[in-house]
């Protein structure tokens, strides 16, 4: 495997985004862009772009504005600047076109977890993009916190005003998480809802390019819901290319995709919609993150080598 850095100049004109290209021995058979979710860095995802590299796949992947190493070097987390919405969406934009400019003609795939799955989504129908399949991976879908709980209008006051780049208040931001303790019985540790596995969790937690806990800035916030809300309209799913092939993977166990029944609404809607080439996979008994439980990761790993050499043999 061969690596290489790539950096640009983020929508919001402030970061400067840190991605890596990771190429396999022998010749590529498709490129996938990995796309990480809230508190996280792509790195968190080593092993999955192990199996991919040994696949035969190159993977590209960067840490968006607010999170990872782009936030270490920049020094400011939670917090994407004005329009988070577009400018997260933009920058995984931007990092694709690069990637086509220095990389061969091959399919491309992009994979999306959790806030990733809501980036995907906006990239996939963004004019400037052109993919050969979609997976989405812990699919928020359904999220209580976003349909039922947060106060949207006082969150709109906030992220408009002087104060939308200063944290949100807590009380807001628990409202975005409702419920993703609720089944986890008493003492569950805040972020239990990651992984039904211990070690996953710790890893999770003690991170410092995670850095879950980091105060969210109201506009971020905003940007947060904003998106969700984009690619979550009906809209979105008229937008999406009919042909485009959809894989969905979630536990059912995923406060974050409803239990399951989020990723299940979304692949209803996709093919009401006339989108026939969409696959959902939930796993019993697991959380959210499937690519990182060890009873579910080789499986997950599976489906979506499987998905790639398909859509990429179209």
């Amino acid at each position: 495997m061969s690596l290489q850095e790539i950096e640009f100049t983020s929508a919001n004109g402030r970061d400067t985004i840190q991605a890596w290209v990771y190429e396999p021995i022998g010749q590529p058979k498709a490129i996938v862009q990995l796309i990480h979710g809230l508190g996280e860095h792509s790195r968190r995802y080593l092993h999955l772009i192990s199996t991919l590299v040994d696949g035969g796949f190159i993977v590209v992947a960067g840490d968006h504005s607010g999170h990872g190493r782009t936030a270490m070097q920049q020094g400011t987390w939670g917090d994407a600047g004005e329009d988070s919405a577009s400018v997260v969406v933009a920058d995984e934009v931007t990092l694709q076109a690069k990637a086509k400019e220095a990389l061969p003609q091959l399919p491309y795939v992009v994979f999306g977890h959790s806030w990733g799955s809501m980036i995907a989504r906006g990239m996939a129908v963004d004019p400037q993009t052109e993919l050969s399949g979609l997976i989405l991976c812990g699919i928020a879908a359904q999220m209580r916190g976003i349909e039922k709980m947060i106060d949207r209008p006082e969150l709109a006051r906030l992220a408009s005003s002087e104060r939308g780049a200063e944290p949100a208040p807590q009380e807001l931001v628990a409202q975005l998480f409702d419920g993703f303790l609720g089944r986890l019985g008493e003492g569950a540790g805040p972020t239990a809802w990651v992984a039904l596995d211990a070690d996953v969790v710790s890893n999770h937690g003690r991170d410092p390019f995670n850095n879950f806990g980091a105060p969210l800035s109201a506009r971020f916030l905003q940007g947060f819901v904003d998106l969700y809300d984009q690619v979550t309209s009906d809209d979105w799913y008229k937008q999406l290319p009919a042909e485009l092939p959809v894989l969905i993977l979630a536990g059912d166990q995923d406060p974050v995709t409803n239990y399951g029944e989020g990723a299940y609404h979304v692949a209803n809607r996709l093919a009401d919609s006339g989108h026939a080439d969409v696959r959902t996979r939930v796993f019993p008994g697991v959380r959210h993150e499937v690519h990182n439980e060890p009873t579910t990761r080789a499986e997950t790993e599976r489906e979506t080598v499987e998905f790639i050499q398909r859509v990429a043999q179209r």
